[in-house]
């Protein structure tokens, strides 16, 4: 069975754009892994095999015009990164401003299922508080889970 990332913790960025991957989530990232726009202004790192994966999801599934769309958002603004010997990643500084992590001086790493991601810790703070809890237990009895 495969290993999710889950939790969420916030680190300090450098003064080189670096942040610190938990430990705990380091080796399911794997030697290299691809950095690009996630979804809701945030930064994403998938495993080489979750990138391929869903890479080829979009290309199988997906009509032409939407394909190129979606190939051009994620593939322009993806970085292939190794974690350094500390276990933190370099984040360029033109993904950190299109997330609003440029000039952060930490930001939230969250684990959410089959990838990691980096986001602005005030955006983070009122997605996660903006859950509607009843709602969370509707969608779930709606699939009968």
């Amino acid at each position: 069975m495969e290993e999710y990332f889950v939790g969420h913790k916030a680190y300090k960025i450098d003064a080189k754009g670096r942040i610190s991957i938990p430990a705990n989530m380091r080796s399911g990232l794997g030697n290299e892994f691809i950095a690009s726009r996630g979804f809701g202004k945030c930064l994403a790192l998938y495993p080489m095999e979750e990138w391929n994966s869903f890479m080829q999801k979009i290309h199988e599934t997906v009509n032409q015009k939407d394909r190129k769309q979606l190939e051009f958002f994620f593939s322009a603004n993806a970085e292939k990164m190794s974690l350094d010997g500390q276990g933190r990643v370099l984040l360029n500084e033109a993904l950190r401003k299109q997330v609003n992590l440029f000039g952060e001086e930490q930001a939230e790493v969250f684990g959410n299922n089959n990838r990691i991601e980096i986001w602005n810790c005030d955006l983070f703070n009122a997605q996660l508080s903006a859950i509607d809890e009843q709602a969370v237990e509707d969608i779930l009895d709606s699939y009968g889970i």
